[in-house]
C-alpha cells in the first residue's frame, strides 16, 4: 500500500516558512508538492513526499530542527476528529490510546504505540514506510507534537524525550523545547514516563461528546482501510523495538487467533516470518544510518541474542554487513528497498533469533 499522511500538522509549515524570507509555493513546488495541499488538514499527501517537503525546508532554511518547529506549532487540534476524541477522553491513558487505534486511519506508513515496560510508559512513534527522507525531522515533529499534547490534555510532562537519532550540533532549541536535553541515539522515538501517568484525568473531557465522536470515528477513514499484511506491518514495526515481535502477540493486537492470521497472510501472498523480517532490516537500516548506536546494540535492541546472527541476517538482507553499510548507505531509490522480489527472496532465508 501507498504510504500516505492526513496533512494535519504540516499546514503550519507555509507560515514557517515565510518567517524565514522564504517563499513557500516555491519550496513546496521544487519538493514536488502542490502547495494548495497543504491549505486543508484533512487533505493527504504521500509519505514519501513529507519526507522530500521536510529535506527541502531545512535546505531553504539552513534550520536543522525545521521539524522540531512544526511540532511545536501542533496538538490535539492537528489531528482533527482524533484530536477532538483525545480531548474527551477520561484520561491521558485513553486518550493515548485513542491515537494508538486510530491513526491508522488517517496515516499509512507509520505507527504510534504505547509500550508499558515495567513501571514505565513509552509513548512512541515509528516510520515503516521504507525511503522515506528526513527521518530525523519527522520524529523531531511527533515527538514535539506529543509533548504539547501530554501538556494540554493534563497539564503533564514526560521524564525524558528519546529520540532514535544522532544528536544536533546545537540541541539549545531541543532544550527550548522540552526543558530537558532529549536522549539521542536511542533505539526508538517515545516519551517516556511514570506508567502512573496515564491515570491522570483529561482536563476537557465530556463523556456525552465523547460518545458521540466515538460513533464519528468508527466512520472515519481519510486513507484506504489497510490489509492484514498492513496492519501486521504496523505493528511488527513497534513491536520490535519493545521486546515482543512474536506471532501471538501480534495476533493478540489484532483481535485473532494465530493460526487465522497465519491464514490471512498465506491469502495475501506472505508470511509472518518475512513480515518480522521486513521490520527488522527497516528498523536496523535506520538506526544504523541515523545513529552512533553499535552493531551490538541494534542487535539487541532488535531482540537478537547474539550479535553475529543479526550480521548474518542483515548480509542476507542487504549483500552487506551492517558497517559497510553505515560507512556507504544503499540509495534508497534503487530497487533494493526492502519489500522488492529480490529482498522477499533474501528475507525468506535468513536466519532470526526469536525472542
Amino acid at each position: 500500500m501507498e504510504g500516505l499522511q492526513r496533512i494535519g500538522p504540516l499546514t503550519a509549515i507555509p507560515r514557517l516558512l515565510r518567517q524565514f524570507g522564504q517563499y513557500p509555493a516555491r519550496i513546496l513546488s521544487r519538493a514536488g508538492v502542490n502547495p494548495s495541499v497543504l491549505d486543508n488538514p484533512e487533505n493527504s499527501i504521500a509519505f514519501t513526499d513529507v519526507g522530500k517537503l521536510l529535506e527541502a525546508c531545512v535546505e531553504a532554511t539552513k534550520c536543522h530542527h525545521f521539524g522540531l518547529l512544526v511540532g511545536q506549532q501542533a496538538g490535539t487540534e492537528s489531528l482533527g476528529l482524533v484530536g477532538r476524541l483525545m480531548r474527551n477522553a477520561p484520561t491521558l491513558g485513553r486518550a493515548i490510546h485513542d491515537v494508538c487505534l486510530n491513526q491508522q486511519r488517517y496515516v499509512n506508513g507509520s505507527v504510534v504505540y504505547l509500550s508499558i515496560q515495567e513501571e514505565r510508559a513509552f509513548w512512541g512513534y515509528g516510520i515503516h514506510h521504507p525511503g522515506m527522507k528526513a527521518i530525523e525531522q519527522a520524529y523531531d515533529l511527533v515527538m514535539a507534537m506529543g509533548f504539547n499534547i501530554m501538556r494540554e490534555l493534563c497539564g503533564v510532562l514526560p521524564e525524558h524525550v528519546r529520540l532514535a537519532r544522532r544528536a544536533p550540533h546545537d540541541d539549545r532549541p531541543y532544550l527550548k523545547v522540552f526543558g530537558r536535553r532529549p536522549i539521542f541515539d536511542s533505539e526508538q522515538t517515545a516519551l517516556e514516563f511514570s506508567s502512573s501517568l496515564l491515570k491522570q484525568r483529561v482536563k476537557t473531557a465530556n463523556a456525552r461528546v465523547r460518545e458521540e465522536l466515538e460513533q464519528a470515528v468508527a466512520k472515519y477513514w481519510t486513507v484506504a482501510q489497510p490489509s492484514t499484511r498492513d496492519q501486521v506491518v504496523r505493528i511488527l514495526r513497534a513491536r520490535s523495538v519493545c521486546g515482543s515481535a512474536v506471532l501471538t502477540g501480534v495476533a493478540e493486537d489484532m483481535g485473532i487467533h494465530p493460526r487465522t492470521l497465519n491464514r490471512r497472510l498465506r491469502n495475501e501472498g506472505t508470511n509472518f516470518r518475512d513480515l518480522r523480517n521486513l521490520a527488522r532490516y527497516e528498523i536496523a537500516r535506520q538506526l544504523l544510518t541515523g545513529t552512533h548506536m553499535k552493531v551490538t546494540d541494534v542487535a539487541l535492541a532488535l531482540g537478537y541474542a547474539e550479535t553475529s546472527i543479526f550480521i548474518r541476517a542483515f548480509h542476507a538482507w542487504s549483500g552487506k554487513s551492517p558497517t559497510t553499510w553505515r560507512k556507504q548507505p544503499w540509495d534508497e531509490t534503487e530497487a533494493d528497498v526492502a519489500g522488492t522480489p529480490r529482498h522477499r527472496t533474501l528475507l525468506a532465508s535468513a536466519q532470526n533469533s526469536p525472542r
